[in-house]
């Protein structure tokens, strides 16, 4: 005999409640590409210069970040039911950008907008997620939950200020998660590739929170949508706001430092 199910009102959460944490979600994401551009523009770009040893220097801390980037892409492409046909990491592409081209398609569900959508912001997702597991693998996250807890410019040149610069843990953490910090946002290209998908992902969330809710047959599903969708809403943002204390705490420093001397 199946259980009946009695729904308590006052401990649901409505779908406006649903739909302000993705809301937040996407707001958290946003603040981490804005960051990530900064640095890229601010540090990377002030590096850049036509003698070899500043192509080097570029070539160095782009590395590991843009890797991670063009592997983002085939993951996307991979994920969005078609091949990957060429992936090339920007210290061996002739224009030094790096770039990942689909290649035939190979699951029913593959659709060029989708796939390209998915593969566009792969790179944010990915990142955040590695510079989360860096934070784990060079025991970084004490300092970094210092600067969520207190999120401002003082907080994070207080944690700097009481960081072992004499460890090479400390120099390991900042050298990849400001690789892969600054290599993680969208380009251009990428960005306006992406916004079809998220449209369409955005207007589906936001239906199945409302069907769900507001459609009674649909109500028994409410704790499960509550339960999932609540679940990786707090994953996802806890991992962007990691990924945005991270970046503040790694970027500081970086900018300054280029900024003392003269960028380009």
């Amino acid at each position: 005999m199946r259980r009946a199910v009695c729904y308590n009102a006052a401990r649901m959460p409505s779908p406006i409640e649903l739909i302000r944490r993705v809301i937040l979600v996407a707001a958290e994401a946003t603040l981490l590409y804005v960051i990530s551009r900064l640095i890229f523009e601010w540090v990377l770009k002030a590096a850049w210069g036509r003698s070899g040893a500043r192509r080097l220097l570029v070539g160095i801390l782009r590395g590991p970040g843009n890797l991670l980037h063009e592997a983002s892409h085939a993951l996307g492409y991979l994920i969005g039911g078609y091949g990957v046909s060429r992936c090339v990491p920007c210290f061996l592409d002739a224009e030094g950008r790096g770039y990942c081209r689909p290649g035939r398609p190979w699951a029913p569900w593959a659709r060029g907008w989708l796939a390209t959508g998915i593969a566009a912001v792969m790179p944010l997702i990915v990142g955040a997620a590695a510079l989360q597991m860096l934070a784990i693998w060079f025991d970084a996250g004490s300092w970094i939950r210092a600067v969520m807890r207190a999120p401002s410019l003082s907080a994070a040149v207080e944690v700097l200020e009481g960081l072992d610069w004499h460890s090479l843990e400390t120099w390991g953490f900042i050298y990849l998660a400001l690789s892969v910090g600054a290599e993680l946002a969208p380009s251009d290209i990428d960005l306006k590739a992406s916004i079809p998908a998220l449209l369409v992902a955005g207007v589906v969330t936001a239906g199945m929170i409302v069907a769900v809710y507001e459609v009674e047959p649909l109500h028994p599903l409410r704790d499960d949508l509550d339960i999932w969708l609540g679940w990786w809403l707090s994953w996802a943002s806890s991992v962007l706001e990691l990924g945005i204390a991270a970046l503040v705490v790694v970027g500081l420093p970086a900018v300054i430092v280029t900024r003392l001397t003269g960028g380009r």
